[in-house]
């Protein structure tokens, strides 16, 4: 499933698209087969019911385990601590973030398969499990649903943002409008590489508010590490007159 192109995936979606429509002749059977991958995107296993996962790998996929920081969902050694170190020696401009599961793991390898490999399929399924996650942990009151935007740069680079894709299937399945309310003016440097400290310096100033409001804000975005990139579009939010922003993430490094 990986970007090296080991595992059969959905990707080469249009030539699967071609060789579906031949070989069954139906408008119907060659739609399916470019929307939805004809093998599990971890084993390659074959699958018949139009999901990404088989059964044994599904199972595989854990949640937030362990003792978590109420704020940012990183993990606390203390089990009796409410709040990791940086959300208890710092102001967070983000009210929660939530996520689906751990980034190491068959997590991050679905965040990979969407984000660079461009399985669509895959971003479906995510967006279907975030609303889910969305539901249960923070709710449905919200206004607007918005995501992590991209300098232009690097959409021409990536070719979409993930977030915007993930944030209109949270959408729709939320029943609650999706709008674009950030701006980034510059390209940033791959947060992966910094320290927490340089990952704040590298986002200051990075994110604006293109719209103002007065209500609650659902983010989403495709991982949170540090809790910086969060931190930075919610204070822009906020200073724009924005109440409330929660962030919702598929997987937490």
């Amino acid at each position: 499933m990986t970007t090296s192109g080991d595992t059969r995936t959905s990707s080469s979606g249009w030539s699967q698209f071609c060789r579906a429509f031949r070989r069954l002749g139906g408008l119907a059977s060659a739609a399916a087969a470019l929307l939805y991958p004809s093998a599990c995107v971890s084993c390659g296993r074959d699958l018949s019911d139009g999901g990404i996962l088989c059964p044994a790998c599904a199972q595989r996929l854990p949640g937030m385990e362990g003792s978590r920081c109420a704020l940012c969902g990183a993990e606390v050694e203390d089990p009796l601590a409410d709040l990791c170190f940086a959300c208890g020696t710092r102001v967070r401009a983000f009210d929660r973030i939530v996520a689906l599961g751990p980034y190491d793991g068959l997590w991050g390898e679905l965040v990979c398969a969407f984000k660079f490999d461009g399985e669509r399929a895959v971003g479906r399924w995510l967006a279907v499990r975030l609303a889910a996650a969305g539901r249960s942990e923070l709710g449905e009151a919200y206004d607007v649903v918005s995501f992590v935007p991209m300098a232009w740069s690097e959409w021409r680079d990536r070719g979409f943002n993930q977030a915007r894709a993930l944030a209109l299937g949270v959408a729709r399945r939320l029943g609650r409008p999706m709008c674009r309310t950030l701006a980034k003016a510059r390209r940033t440097a791959p947060q992966a590489a910094l320290s927490a400290r340089r990952r704040r310096q590298n986002l200051r100033g990075a994110f604006r508010a293109i719209r103002s409001g007065t209500g609650r804000v659902l983010l989403v975005d495709d991982i949170c590490t540090t809790g910086s990139t969060a931190d930075a579009c919610a204070r822009a939010l906020k200073d724009a007159g924005w109440a409330s922003v929660d962030v919702l993430v598929v997987a937490r490094a």
